[in-house]
């Protein structure tokens, strides 16, 4: 059967002259208060007890250079029993009163809300200007009645406003707030409450800073003697710093320098390594390396972000010259300081060959290497000062990429310290930053999803497979919108050991996100071999041994060349490696359409698919079922046959473009365009199979610019910069009537319309369910004379942070996505060439490469 390279294309979407998106939802109100009087005295009350607070730290905060009109404090807004805070658009960049941060509060999340109450929480900076700007509308509110102000009275100097039937400016927050009252060392504190340092002890904290104040902060911290660790990390609205300091100096430096948005845990990279060595066969590694052939030097790299690599290594000296070893700190050396980063590079370059290398010996044939190495050491050696995650991460960025040069980043480490609820961290938002890289020159990370600790006085309690480790969530940044996060299943079996995994199942510690209480996205994406546990004679442990791990090259040299690993570390090795080749295979390719083809490529294990009839069982729909099995092993496994090349009864259109998502109206940002695409579809030859079940694949990534604040302002649809859907013409429908289904402004003879054409069944996750993250993917099964009518895709825009903002340039910006269609039929039917035919339809100069066929 003959294999072609995938069908690459470039400039097919064609942008509608007139464009509207669908409307959104409403904002739901609170209920009216009983004495509208009595509650504004109150209010008032509180806010003039706020002034005196201000009197008195103005004073001191003009001794350390604070401007006057800059001179404030942090002010905490609490809603009322039952009702939910409204809070309008407001930013820590809006004039007037600053929005810090929002923490809504369910009852069975927090235990200070009884008979089933509940109180949300906002902080905000005020100054004597806002200060004063609020009870002058705290006035207005206290007097309203239907009809007794007027429009010019209802608008205001930020995006806080009263509504469309005239009410004063900030009636809704006032309407829902109970009180407002100095804000706390724990208002500000961002993690879970138990992680809050004790008073009186020195701990590391995350600082996060208002920009244009971290000056200010950072020299009250050096004039006091307060340690900081590593170099601010910026952000849009917000500058990174690490101190170490006790509570009581955190609280005196939030009072006084007027910079401090919110307060974190610190965190940095860490790795989990088992020391194991293989029996036997070390004098067969020479043998191996003797059939190597060095990469060309136009190669693209997988970049090890580690503890260093052993580049001595005879294995590994032709793809990792020394000039490509690093660290980010200088005595930290380059070589691998604990075995982490060595036995990750072995697996990175061969996969999971290098078994079979060893039993082929010296008559195998040549070893052909189409990738390299390239080594960063982020992981502090033992007894040296820890480097904050985020900071780690970006200075391995700047360090390599004073070279460019193609690049595949792998980091097997998760930065300990930070919150694993699924949450956007420092460390998450920085590495979606670097994917994101100004949307030019994207960046490709494959992250961990992290394990289960254990250790030989803890080993793992294999009760907890049961629930696949349901209690153990994936670890940042295996969160990261941008991120390619890697989990781990395992094929490793061996006869006579009682086993925890089920082949194709789960790795015994591979984390999840089952657990997670909020999430921006599917995680993880993909799953690769992790490895397997034998059970301890007690029944209640298990650990590894030998014939469960991955085999890959070792730090120790001369006497054990070759070591043993496993976990996630393993699996996100490998799929780094696998991009790696993939990018030396279609060398014209996108990060996007990297990212995008590993996920498109993989497939469920019928172990996997077990959890999806589980779930049936229980009672879930079918989407629900699907999403339990998302949140465990991701889309499956990689297909490596699927993921380079397509067949003649496998068609993969891998398509580039790009779009502008916003525009400017007068003096607001509105949704710009949305992209139609008439697909290069093998209509014949689907019509021709008639009734027989075709499978079809879907797949749009991008990346989008984050904002780590959003989700401490409770719009976590705002953490990325735009969002982009994907919609498929449906069997019946017009390419016209297609469209209007996301655009309002498609033109359409809405009168001919065929019975059924808005309805869409046959999609595994679903439209509702697959628009989280910027990687969208989902699996349609059907008739081909149905899927034959199905040549046509939108792909439109959806609002991020970037439409609050009518300043920055955003209109004018436009974004790359990547879109990968698949058909898939039986083998039965190779008399038919889907690809051939989908060839021959594409629009002259648009095919980026010419077909050809494959020997891979």
């Amino acid at each position: 059967m003959p294999r072609y390279r995938h069908i690459h294309i470039r400039g097919l979407g064609e942008a509608p002259l007139k464009f509207q998106g669908k409307g959104g939802g409403t904002t739901k109100r609170p209920s009216a208060v009983t004495n509208r009087e009595a509650h504004a005295q109150a209010l008032r009350a509180d806010l003039e007890s706020l002034r005196e607070e201000l009197k008195a730290v103005r004073q001191l905060q003009t001794a350390i250079g604070v401007e006057r009109k800059n001179s404030g404090l942090p002010m905490t807004a609490e809603g009322r029993s039952g009702e939910a805070l409204v809070l309008g658009t407001m930013r820590s960049t809006t004039p007037g009163v600053k929005l810090l941060a929002v923490r809504r509060q369910d009852p069975p999340m927090d235990a200070k809300f009884e008979n089933g109450a509940r109180q949300d929480q906002a902080t905000f900076f005020i100054n004597a200007k806002s200060l004063d700007s609020l009870l002058k509308a705290l006035d207005k509110y206290e007097a309203w009645t239907d009809g007794a102000v007027g429009p010019e009275e209802a608008t205001a100097d930020d995006d806080e406003q009263g509504g469309s039937d005239n009410r004063p400016q900030r009636f809704w927050l006032f309407e829902s707030a109970e009180q407002f009252r100095l804000a706390t060392i724990e208002d500000l504190w961002a993690d879970a409450a138990q992680r809050l340092p004790e008073e009186g002890l020195v701990a590391e904290w995350e600082v996060w800073l208002r920009r244009g104040f971290e000056q200010l902060f950072i020299d009250e911290v050096v004039r006091r003697e307060i340690l900081m660790s590593g170099e601010p990390t910026e952000f849009l609205e917000t500058v990174l710093v690490n101190v170490i300091a006790t509570r009581e100096q955190i609280s005196e430096l939030v009072r006084i320098t007027t910079a401090v948005v919110e307060l974190r845990g610190a965190s940095n990279f860490a790795a989990d390594v088992l020391d194991l060595v293989p029996e036997g066969r070390l004098d067969l590694v020479g043998d191996v390396a003797s059939r190597l052939r060095p990469p060309p030097a136009t190669a693209p790299r997988t970049t090890i972000l580690d503890t260093g690599v052993n580049r001595n290594h005879s294995l590994l000296a032709s793809a990792l010259p020394r000039q490509r070893c690093h660290s980010i700190e200088t005595d930290w050396g380059t070589g691998d300081h604990d075995g982490h980063g060595t036995k990750s590079a072995g697996i990175a370059l061969f996969g999971e060959n290098l078994e079979r290398y060893l039993q082929e010996g010296a008559d195998g044939d040549p070893i052909e290497l189409t990738t390299a190495l390239e080594s960063v050491a982020v992981i502090a050696p033992s007894g040296a000062a820890r480097v904050p995650a985020r900071d780690a991460i970006t200075r391995a960025v700047a360090r390599v990429e004073q070279a460019p040069h193609p690049r595949v980043y792998c980091l097997a480490g998760t930065a300990v310290g930070e919150e694993d609820n699924g949450r956007q961290t420092s460390t998450s938002a920085a590495l979606d930053k670097l994917a994101w890289n100004d949307g030019e020159s994207t960046r490709l990370f494959c992250v961990a999803a992290g394990n289960v600790p254990t250790s030989p006085e803890t080993p793992y309690q294999h009760a907890q497979y049961e629930g696949r480790n349901l209690d153990h969530r994936i670890q940042p940044p295996g969160q990261g919108i941008n991120a390619l996060t890697v989990g781990a299943n395992t094929d490793k079996t061996a006869e006579g050991l009682r086993l925890v995994a089920p082949r194709g199942d789960l790795s015994p510690t591979a984390r999840t996100a089952q657990g997670w209480s909020r999430r921006y996205a599917f995680k993880p994406d993909i799953v690769m071999e992790g490895g397997n546990h034998e059970k301890d004679p007690d029944g209640l442990s298990s650990r590894y041994s030998h014939s469960l791990m991955v085999l890959t090259t070792n730090r120790n040299l001369p006497q054990h060349p070759l070591g043993l690993t496993c976990e996630t570390s393993a699996a996100t090795a490998n799929a780094a490696g696998l991009a790696t080749r993939l990018l030396a295979r279609y060398p014209r390719y996108r990060m996007e359409t990297l990212r995008g083809l590993m996920i498109h490529s993989a497939e469920w294990t019928p172990a996997m698919q077990e959890l999806h009839a589980f779930g049936l069982k229980q009672g879930d729909t079918e989407q629900m079922a699907w999403s339990r099995v998302l949140s465990c092993y991701g889309w499956g496994v990689p297909n490596e046959t699927r993921l380079f090349s397509s067949a003649s009864n496998v068609l993969t259109l891998v398509i580039e473009d790009e779009l502008t998502p916003y525009k400017r109206v007068e003096s607001r940002m509105a949704l710009n365009e949305m992209k139609y695409f008439k697909l290069p579809w093998p209509k014949e030859a689907l019509a021709s199979l008639r009734n027989e079940e075709v499978e079809m694949r879907c797949t749009l990534s991008y990346f989008a610019d984050p904002d780590p604040l959003a989700d401490s302002r409770d719009r976590r649809e705002r953490y990325a910069s735009h969002a982009l859907r994907f919609d498929l013409k449906r069997a019946g429908e017009s390419d016209e009537r297609a469209q209007l289904r996301v655009n309002e402004l498609a033109e359409v003879d809405v009168d001919d319309i065929p019975s059924g054409a808005t309805l869409d069944h046959g999609w595994i996750v679903g439209f509702q369910r697959r628009r989280l993250g910027s990687v969208h993917h989902d699996i349609w099964k059907g008739r081909a004379h149905q899927l034959a009518e199905r040549d046509g895709i939108s792909i439109f825009p959806v609002k991020g942070w970037w439409s609050d903002r009518a300043r920055g340039g955003y209109e004018n910006k436009s974004v790359r996505f990547s879109l990968v269609v698949s058909i898939r039929t039986r083998p039965s039917s190779l008399q038919l060439d889907l690809v051939t035919e989908a060839v021959a339809k594409v629009p002259a100069g648009l095919l980026v490469e010419a077909l050809a066929t494959t020997d891979y």
